[in-house]
């Protein structure tokens, strides 16, 4: 499979936002420094440290998009299959481009939770409790039109998949300015939908999870 320089979108039902970006300077220290994070995005790989693995898969979502849910439930089987091995690394990126599909700027505060979560739990490069906080947000993931999940919710579910008590990182939105620089970011790289999947840079278009698989080799073994 030919992965093209075109700009195309996974061939799933996306939802386009309008970019909504909240800045919001946090009490409790800066709003824009992740340390955990690499390059705006959360990295999952099992490449022995210190190594740069051949392959990037970049997967830009919103916590209120339902078309990113969609991919989460119809892809879980290949992501996981994707992140085992140890020539790739999935970089995350969760933005904010739907803060108008709730009351209370969803799309913004989810999104700072997952950035409190990885901060907090994943200093050693392991982020398997930001994934079950990121699958959780999903399973749990609320009607648009409405006010979205509570800061009290999102702590709740912070705590329940491993993290200690974050209710000041959420409710002050203490990470607001990196969501805002990430979403920024994405906004730049030509991205309007989400969810957008890219591998080594380049979006692909695609159908079924063993299409994903199979592009994501191709990438590897030409390395």
């Amino acid at each position: 499979m030919k992965i093209g320089a075109a700009v195309v979108l996974v061939a799933l039902a996306v939802g386009i936002g309008v970019w909504v970006l909240v800045s919001n300077e946090s009490a409790t220290g800066s709003s824009s420094n992740v340390t955990v994070a690499t390059d705006n995005a959360y990295r999952v790989t099992t490449a022995p440290k210190g190594t740069t693995p051949p392959v990037t898969v970049t997967v830009v979502e919103d916590f209120q998009c339902p078309a990113c849910r969609s991919f989460e439930t119809q892809f879980a089987g290949a992501m996981e299959q994707i992140r085992s091995n140890p020539k790739v690394a999935v970089d995350y990126m969760p933005i904010a481009i739907l803060d108008r599909m709730s009351t209370t700027n969803y799309s913004s505060r989810a999104a700072n939770a997952s950035a409190c979560v990885a901060q907090s739990t994943a200093g050693d490069g392991n982020f398997d409790t930001w994934i079950k906080f990121h699958n959780a947000l999903y399973a749990q993931q609320p009607e648009e039109g409405g006010p979205g999940l509570t800061n009290d919710e999102l702590n709740s579910i912070a705590k329940q998949v491993g993290a200690t008590n974050l209710k000041q990182c959420i409710g002050d939105e203490q990470f607001s300015g990196f969501v805002k620089d990430t979403t920024q970011k994405a906004l730049n790289s030509g991205v309007n939908s989400t969810p957008t999947i890219k591998i080594n840079g380049q979006p692909v278009q695609l159908s079924t999870p063993d299409a994903l698989i199979a592009a994501v080799n191709e990438a590897a073994n030409k390395q």
